[in-house]
């Protein structure tokens, strides 16, 4: 092959790769371009992956770092009731009562009042329905001292399991019976519906985003005179309704925020919509 084919093989090959092409009229320079800029737009892409990937993993960091407060802040998973799950504020350790009799043993002495979970904190002569179980911690006090903590569980599943054999049980009047109980011990007028208490609603933007929708129902009871404090939380999954009661001296120490422990106590608390299927009889861990 001679200089002139060589030359008109190089021509021909040229023509081709420019009818391959697009038909848009670039040549020399502008091909350049042309090719620069589909560069561009293939690093803009992944541009935009690297920024989704970032984003992502910023928001595994928020999470991880949201279990980590919670973590701190709480106990271990308790299971007081069938489907019911709680986690604690540290420093609160569960009120056990003595284990029933075995059979051939004497029978049980009375509950130790102190050591009674139904009993209601600083009233050893109120008694509550349908505690599922209890808590108290030792709280240090401003400007010094230490005084006592409770946590009360409540719910109206023992009720649902007592109607199984006895209809004339009223599950959905739980609230109103509970509310009664507490308003006499803390001397302040029982909620009517010409008188309702002014309850404070938490919703799902008072709660990490990484809980399920939920609505909570809360209130001081105690005037601001009293010593000691008690609030009430109120939160319902269709039949099942549950309380949580914490009292806690008025001195006690900020530092401890339990306010937002048991925030993050809520935020983690499991409760079935509806109630199991268990005969009345039959022993459940809860419902004193």
């Amino acid at each position: 092959m001679n200089l002139v084919h060589i030359n008109r093989f190089i021509l021909l090959d040229e023509t081709s790769m420019s009818q391959s092409l697009p038909s848009i009229p670039v040549v020399g320079l502008d091909r350049r371009r042309f090719l620069m800029s589909l560069v561009g737009t293939s690093l803009f892409a992944i541009g935009c992956g690297a920024e989704t990937y970032k984003n992502r993993l910023t928001e595994t960091q928020k999470y991880f770092e949201y279990l980590e407060k919670v973590n701190s802040a709480l106990g271990p998973k308790v299971v007081p009731f069938e489907g019911v799950e709680i986690r604690v504020p540290k420093p609160f350790e569960q009120i056990l009562p003595p284990p029933p009799p075995k059979d051939g043993e004497p029978e049980a002495q009375p509950i130790d009042p102190n050591n009674d979970p139904a009993q209601l904190g600083y009233h050893p002569n109120v008694r509550l329905e349908g505690v599922l179980a209890s808590w108290r911690a030792m709280v240090d006090l401003e400007p010094s001292g230490e005084g006592m903590a409770y946590l009360h569980l409540l719910s109206n599943l023992p009720r649902w399991v007592e109607k199984q054999t006895n209809n004339d049980i009223e599950p959905q009047y739980y609230r109103r019976d509970l509310t009664n109980v507490l308003a006499n011990a803390y001397n302040v007028q029982t909620e009517t519906t010409d008188s309702a208490w002014p309850w404070e609603t938490l919703r799902d933007r008072d709660f990490a985003p990484y809980v399920g929708k939920k609505t909570v129902e809360t209130i001081s009871i105690p005037p601001e005179e009293q010593p000691i404090n008690a609030i009430f939380y109120w939160m319902e999954a269709k039949d099942v309704h549950v309380g949580l009661v914490l009292i806690f001296p008025r001195a006690m120490d900020a530092r401890l925020k339990l306010d937002d422990r048991l925030k993050h106590t809520l935020e983690t608390l499991k409760v079935p919509s509806q109630p199991p299927q268990m005969k009345a009889n039959k022993s459940t861990s809860g419902g004193f």
